[in-house]
Order: C-alpha cells, then sequence, then structure tokens
C-alpha cells in the first residue's frame, strides 16, 4: 500500500504561485474596476436628479377640444395678408431626414402659470449636436410659425406642445420640415431663471433700446448700453423682449445668444463649479432622453472642443408669408425651402 502511495504522488496537481507580474496586474484591474464602477454610480446619481418625461400619464387636449390663441387686439402687420385655413396648401414630404451622426435635441421653453401642468411653447430651440463635422447649431423655430398639428387642425407651432406634450411636438416638427427629433430637454421659464442665478449670473451685452425697455420693466434696474452683468431675472426679461428691433426674430435671436453665453461659462468654469452647478440646474430639467444617450451626447460635445455654436431661425429670410388666419397673426412658411434650408444646414446635403 504504502509503495502505490509513493507511485501516485508524483500524479497529483500542486498549487503553483502566480507570478508578481500577474498579480500586480489583477491588482491594478480590480482598481481600475472599482473606480469606473464607483464614476458610474456618481454619474447616475447625478443623472437621476432629471426629471423623466411621463409620457404614459401625460394629459392631453382632443381633437375636439382644440382652441385658438386669437391677437384681435394686436397690431396688424401691414404685409399680412387674410387667409382662410382652405386656402393654405401644403407641401408633402413623407421622407424623414436623419444620419446616426446627426442628433436632433429639441429645447423646449414653456411659460407655465401657477396651477397648469403645461403651456404652449413659448422657446423651441434645436440643438444639433454633428459628430462627423464636430459642429454645434442653434435652430430657433419661431412660436408664430402655422404649421400642420398631426390629428388636429392647422394652428400656430407652439400648440402642438400645449395639445400633446414633446411627442406631438416632435411630430409636428417632422410633419412639415422632414427632420427628425431625436430627443427633447424642458425648462419652464422659473427654471430657466433660476439656473442662470445659480451660475451667479451672465454678462450680455444690451442696445440702448434693449437697457431702457428692461429698466422699464424692472424693478429699480439700472441697465445701459453695452455689457451688463444680468441676474435669472434680468436675464429671462432679455430672452422675452419682444416689442424692441424686429419683434419675435430678434427675439429668437436673443435666446440664442442667452444659451450660447450659459454655455461659454460653463466651459470655462472648474469642474468643482460645473459638479456644483449640476446638482442645482438638473432637477429644474425635463427628458425623454435615456441616461446613457445623455452621457454618451455630453462626452461627445467635451471631446469635439468647440469654440463657436452655429446659430440659424425658421423660417428663414423669403421662406414665409405673413398672414391672419382665424384671427391669429401668423408666419405660413413655404415648408420646401425651409426644409431645404435644414437638410443643408444639419446634414450637409
Amino acid at each position: 500500500m504504502g509503495k502505490d502511495r509513493e507511485m501516485k504522488e508524483p500524479n497529483r496537481k500542486r498549487k503553483g504561485k502566480l507570478p508578481m507580474g500577474v498579480k500586480i496586474l489583477i491588482g491594478v484591474l480590480t482598481v481600475v474596476i472599482l473606480i469606473a464602477g464607483t464614476a458610474f454610480a456618481y454619474i447616475q446619481h447625478k443623472l437621476n436628479k432629471i426629471n423623466t418625461a411621463d409620457y404614459a400619464n401625460l394629459e392631453t387636449v382632443f381633437p375636439q377640444d382644440e382652441y385658438f390663441e386669437t391677437d384681435e387686439d394686436a397690431a396688424i402687420d401691414a404685409t399680412a395678408l387674410e387667409l382662410e385655413p382652405e386656402e393654405i396648401e401644403w407641401d408633402i414630404d413623407e421622407n424623414i431626414m436623419a444620419d446616426k451622426d446627426v442628433v436632433n435635441i429639441l429645447l423646449i421653453g414653456q411659460d407655465r402659470r401657477e396651477g397648469e401642468t403645461r403651456a404652449r411653447s413659448d422657446s423651441m430651440i434645436l440643438l444639433t449636436i454633428n459628430k462627423k463635422k464636430e459642429t454645434l447649431q442653434l435652430t430657433s423655430l419661431m412660436r408664430d410659425l402655422y404649421v400642420q398639428i398631426p390629428g388636429y387642425s392647422d394652428n400656430r407651432i407652439n400648440a402642438a406642445y400645449a395639445f400633446g406634450g414633446m411627442e406631438l411636438l416632435d411630430q409636428t416638427i417632422e410633419t412639415n420640415f422632414s427632420i427628425q427629433i431625436d430627443g427633447n430637454v424642458e425648462v419652464d421659464f422659473s427654471g430657466f431663471q433660476s439656473c442662470i442665478d445659480k451660475m451667479n449670473g451672465i454678462d450680455m451685452e444690451l442696445t440702448q433700446a434693449e437697457a431702457e425697455y428692461l429698466n422699464k420693466k424692472g424693478n429699480s434696474w439700472n441697465l445701459t448700453s453695452g455689457i451688463n452683468h444680468l441676474t435669472g431675472e434680468q436675464a429671462l426679461a432679455y430672452a422675452r423682449i419682444r416689442y424692441v428691433g424686429n419683434n419675435d426674430y430678434e427675439r429668437t435671436e436673443r435666446q440664442r445668444r442667452v444659451i450660447m453665453t450659459i454655455f461659454e461659462k460653463m466651459k470655462s468654469s472648474g469642474i468643482g463649479t460645473i459638479l456644483s452647478l449640476i446638482d442645482e440646474i438638473f432637477p429644474l430639467l425635463t427628458t425623454d432622453i435615456s441616461h446613457s444617450e445623455l452621457l454618451g451626447y455630453a462626452v461627445k460635445v467635451v471631446s469635439m472642443g468647440i469654440d463657436e455654436i452655429e446659430s440659424y431661425r425658421i423660417p428663414i429670410d423669403g421662406g414665409y408669408q405673413a398672414a391672419v388666419i382665424r384671427k391669429m397673426q401668423v408666419l405660413v412658411p413655404d415648408l420646401e425651402k425651409n426644409r431645404n434650408f435644414l437638410q443643408e444646414i444639419l446634414y450637409g446635403e
């Protein structure tokens, strides 16, 4: 028996020691995984502060209850034509332009009154991330655009948001302008004001007319022509100026200027400041974009090293007719001209 045991002993498996290099590699990988896991959990915690759009419990306006906001007391544009709804002939194009390298995110500002769950979208700005060209673009959609709203009568574009939220507004833009909307981010104006205040205000250049207008609106404001440091309340009032200069055309331009100024200020802030702002600003936002997509977009924008944001407006000059329809002063777009323009600047086609 003893002899048999001796003969079998050499065939038993022996535990070998791992080489020191392998141990070090395993240790490094373990640390990397722990750091990555902690970083991911931290990022998820931050992103969880953003409100998620609740489509399942969305309050909608039934087509039979649709309404039209009239401008009976407003001065009529001398160039406006008096038209009936049936006189509008729409140029239909069912081909929606999309590209995996182009991301269109709709930024929605709404003027919600106390007690309201959702109002008309007072501001609609398309943020386009072109991954191939490595550009950022802001394109305002004027709220008085007269468009087709799927399932409803033709109306101002901002009615789509009031009737059916982000989803219906996206469908309306895609139906009329044939570009794909990849997601939405919404903030109401009280949230917008808070965002600016959390950043300790922003510097904006004002014209003499803008400064005088704001001073009449504000309580003891003393703004002047040139660069002014604006509080959240002042920045919001500036972004909403409609009756200085070329009415809503300049108003949309002011809104894009404010967004570009915020972007520049965030870009030059330290990581500690940015993280602090995120804690304050994220709860003011609502989106239908997933956390992983938001993170991917943010990483891409940072890696692109954007120095300048391109700025546009729809409808384009020469691409609309001022009209009065259903007692509403509206802009009837030449859809073909505006679609072609959008597809060229966003997709290069």
